[in-house]
């Protein structure tokens, strides 16, 4: 099994969103609305969830534990999935009616952003339970779903320090582009490490991971330039959120599915895991 304290970067990851979303989110719980709690909750579950899979996985006395986690995700990924379209709906109202600078300069930008990173999500865990058979490339793609909630930390943690040492002699929209930018080199970095020390079997998804994250910041540079999207993009955010609500709970169940269904072992009604397998 791969990533031994791999436990301890997702706690870790999981503690620093406390001050990256801080601003955002934990400092005004109060204010927010209903879909950014649930998103805050439901991602959370996730990183701890991970976290604790990838902690019993290297515990022989604890596999059973691991895998009773991995058909828990099962049911809560569909939860996590919507969440995740919740919060674009919610850039996509903020863009339309918000009074925010950021969403004023950037908001079709981090739509499309976030959009990219609702089909990178989907895809990995669907992968995930396709190749849970196989140890090494199950783990990997079970990560890459982490990467896509590392890259809007990391570029709030970054936001932080340049608000400081820029903040009077930058504007605000500039110095959020450049954390942008800097937090998805770090995450493109430590995407490439991994898929460095990865085998042969595990380079895959790595690098699958790496192309996402070049991915999100180039998107959100290109998108941010289109009128036209931004229409497309404020329209969605004038509908009811209670339909991407269902409608990603409706994708998430349909991958969740799908991909349990594309790992059985043909001939096998049960496909119980091997050893060490997630799920």
């Amino acid at each position: 099994m791969p990533y031994k304290k791999a436990y301890l970067w997702v706690v870790l990851a999981t503690l620093l969103t406390i001050p990256a979303f801080w601003r955002g989110y934990f400092g005004r719980m109060p204010e927010v609305g209903w879909e950014l709690h649930f998103h805050a909750a439901t991602a959370t579950g996730w990183m701890i969830l991970l976290a604790a899979q990838a902690w019993a996985a290297h515990r022989r006395d604890k596999l059973a534990l691991h895998r009773i986690l991995g058909r828990a995700s099962l049911f809560f990924f569909p939860l996590f999935f919507a969440s995740a379209m919740l919060v674009v709906w919610s850039m996509a109202n903020a863009t339309a009616f918000g009074d925010s600078i950021i969403y004023e300069a950037h908001g079709e930008g981090l739509g499309a952003y976030d959009l990219l990173s609702v089909v990178g999500i989907g895809a990995f865990y669907y992968l995930a339970l396709k190749e849970r058979r196989s140890v090494h490339v199950h783990a990997r793609w079970m990560i890459g779903t982490l990467f896509v909630l590392i890259g809007p930390m990391l570029a709030r943690l970054m936001a932080i320090p340049l608000f400081i040492a820029l903040g009077a002699s930058q504007a605000p929209t500039d110095i959020f582009y450049g954390a942008l930018v800097l937090a998805h080199a770090i995450a493109f970095a430590i995407a490439v490490w991994l898929w460095r020390g990865a085998p042969i079997a595990g380079k895959q998804p790595m690098k699958w991971v790496s192309l996402l994250v070049v991915g999100q910041a180039s998107i959100f540079a290109v998108a941010r330039l289109s009128d036209g999207w931004r229409e497309v993009f404020m329209a969605m955010g004038r509908t009811d959120p209670t339909i991407w609500l269902l409608l990603g709970l409706a994708i998430g169940a349909a991958l969740t599915w799908a991909g349990w269904q594309a790992g059985k072992v043909p001939g096998s009604k049960t496909a119980a895991p091997a050893a060490g397998a997630a799920v």
